[in-house]
Order: structure tokens, then C-alpha cells, then sequence
């Protein structure tokens, strides 16, 4: 493994992330925010690839800008909010098949720009996601 790849790794697995949350009390909207550190242990590949996120009443596209077996970061053209639980049909650049996710929850959003987390994606769709990244991961080593 090349010192370049290993510095990207470490740079990843040390990035923090802040968690604010939300908490209702007696019927009044109350905020609560809990500092919570959480270490990235995997490293997010860059890509370029079309999304459609289906909401509850709504359907959006959007390009995502990178992706890890556990999640991906997405520009979209429709407003989301941390919580909300989408269906999403990724199209990767290997294959003109999209892969269907059944469930992915918004982590964070600035803007129309917003971070999901992988809840439910079939075994098949996994294997495709792993395979994708493992021969990008490649591609970015044998270029270093």
C-alpha cells in the first residue's frame, strides 16, 4: 500500500463527525444537543453517479459524490431532513442495472446537499456496492 493511500486512510478514520439531536419533552419542541464524536473507520471513494430517492410524496434525482459500503453523499434537486427515510435506485458507472435500496436514513443535510446511512440493500446489491469499490480502491492504488 502506497504512503498516499495510507495517509487517506488515517486522514479518514481520524475525521469526526458532531451529532446534534433532537428531542421533544411535554408536548414542547425542545433541542438538546449532545456533543458525540464518532471515528470514521472506512474510507469514502469518490464517484460520479445518478441517484433517485423516493420520499413519501416526492421523488428526487441527484448525483452522488461518494459512496462506502455504509453510506454516500448526495446533491440532490429535492429537499430532505435528517430522519427522513428514503428508497433509492443507484445507477454505478460499471453497469447500466441500477441497484435498489430499500432503505437508507438521512444523516445530515446542508442545503441540497445531504449524507444517508445504508439501512436495508439486498445481499445481491451489496455484493455489486463491494465489488464496485474494491476495483476503484485498486484503480487508485496501481495509479499512485
Amino acid at each position: 500500500m502506497s504512503t498516499r493511500m495510507l495517509s487517506a486512510i488515517l486522514l479518514a478514520t481520524a475525521r469526526f463527525q458532531y451529532v446534534t439531536r433532537c428531542k421533544m419533552g411535554d408536548g414542547n419542541k425542545m433541542m438538546s444537543h449532545t456533543n458525540k464524536f464518532v471515528i470514521r473507520t472506512y474510507h469514502r471513494i469518490p464517484v460520479r453517479c445518478i441517484a433517485y430517492y423516493l420520499g413519501g410524496d416526492f421523488l428526487g434525482k441527484g448525483t452522488v459524490m461518494n459512496l462506502c459500503r455504509s453510506g454516500f453523499r448526495v446533491l440532490g434537486d429535492h429537499q430532505v431532513v435528517p430522519g427522513m427515510e428514503l428508497v433509492v435506485r443507484l445507477t454505478l458507472p460499471d453497469k447500466d442495472e441500477p441497484i435498489e435500496i430499500q432503505r437508507v436514513v438521512v444523516r445530515w443535510v446542508r442545503g441540497l446537499l445531504f449524507g444517508v446511512k445504508v439501512v436495508t440493500m439486498s445481499p445481491e446489491g451489496e455484493d455489486r456496492v463491494g465489488t464496485f469499490l474494491s476495483a476503484r480502491l485498486r484503480a487508485y492504488c496501481a495509479s499512485s
